[in-house]
């Protein structure tokens, strides 16, 4: 009944009038060990079109293996089942560990009022090496998933930032040049791996699972099971399902890109709404998240030239000013 019920919803929403696009980015996808000039241009064309439409889109043969992906799903879900008291002992510290339920406040709950609590816990991975933060003691094949997807995710990262420079700048390192230490300190990009508990009875006012809000850095790269929920903010103001599609990632714009762009890729308010059919509600829903941003001192301007609408700043500075609006520490 629940897998029909599921069916019927997805189909549903798949028939809405506005879409996310869905690129086949097989050419510049990680099984294409050097993509040429012409293989990246033709990607920047098609992710350009995409990106101006809703600033979201979907990803298909982007080589990153199924296993990979599946294996960290399972090894996060067994982490979010652990106790309070196990969880809370590799509790998120310099920006990586555990995050509980009621630590993150975006800008709205579902009925436009400021949020009270979110609904969700997370696992926030900003470093890789030895020293990092990870549940080695409990969990130990946490690491070694989530590094290898990490990695296969920076590196499918590299190639979609060569595709945009060449096709906004010529030159395929533009972006690159202001990407070169994604994981490995004096940067903000990072994993999340995400976990929405199952919702039982009524929802008590101003509760959510994520309310709605842009991201932060340049762009985001997600991995969704198969439960719908998020939800994407048109220009009209209509909310667009972006249901969970196979062996897909879906991209989003994020607030510097839109910056870098002088809007014409818009950095997309997005929500994770509470589903109303109970059979849904009451599952668990489980979402991998990467968060890409520029260097820390890299300094963010439109390349078009100045605009008021949007002044520079440093990826750093702006970063720490929406996390101190997010956190609730």
């Amino acid at each position: 009944t629940k897998l029909i019920l599921l069916d019927s919803l997805l189909q549903e929403m798949k028939m809405s009038p506005l879409k996310i696009s869905v690129v086949d980015i097989q050419e510049i996808g990680l099984n294409n060990e050097c993509p040429t000039i012409e293989q990246l241009k033709k990607a920047g064309q098609q992710l350009d079109q995409a990106f101006r439409n809703i600033g979201f889109v979907y990803l298909t043969n982007h080589g990153i293996h199924k296993d990979n992906i599946e294996k960290s799903f399972t090894v996060a879900r067994t982490f979010f089942k652990q106790s309070e008291e196990e969880k809370e002992s590799i509790s998120r510290v310099h920006q990586q560990g555990w995050v509980a339920q009621g630590r993150e406040i975006f800008d709205q709950a579902e009925d436009g009022k400021v949020a009270q609590h979110e609904i969700r816990e997370a696992f926030d991975i900003n470093k890789l090496d030895n020293q990092a933060r990870f549940p080695d003691k409990n969990l130990p094949a946490f690491r070694s998933s989530f590094t290898n997807l990490a990695n296969n995710t920076i590196n499918l990262s590299q190639r979609i930032l060569q595709a945009m420079s060449v096709h906004l700048k010529g030159d395929k390192e533009f972006f690159a040049n202001y990407h070169k230490n994604i994981l490995e300190g004096d940067n903000a990009s990072a994993m999340r791996a995400l976990f929405y508990p199952p919702i039982y009875g009524e929802v008590k006012p101003g509760h959510i699972r994520c309310g709605e809000h842009s991201d932060y850095g340049t762009f985001t790269l997600l991995y969704q099971d198969d439960y719908p929920g998020l939800q994407v903010k048109a220009a009209t103001g209509d909310w667009v399902e972006a249901v969970p599609l196979n062996d897909t990632i879906l991209v989003n714009i994020g607030d510097l890109l839109e910056m870098w762009t002088q809007g014409e890729y818009p950095a997309t308010l997005h929500r994770v709404i509470i589903p109303k059919e109970e059979l849904v509600k009451n599952c668990a829903r489980q979402s991998i998240v990467f968060f890409v941003h520029p260097d820390d001192e890299v300094m963010v301007s439109p390349l078009a030239g100045d605009d008021p609408k949007y002044p520079p700043v440093s990826a750093l500075d702006h970063v720490t000013k929406r996390f101190s609006q997010t956190y609730q520490y």
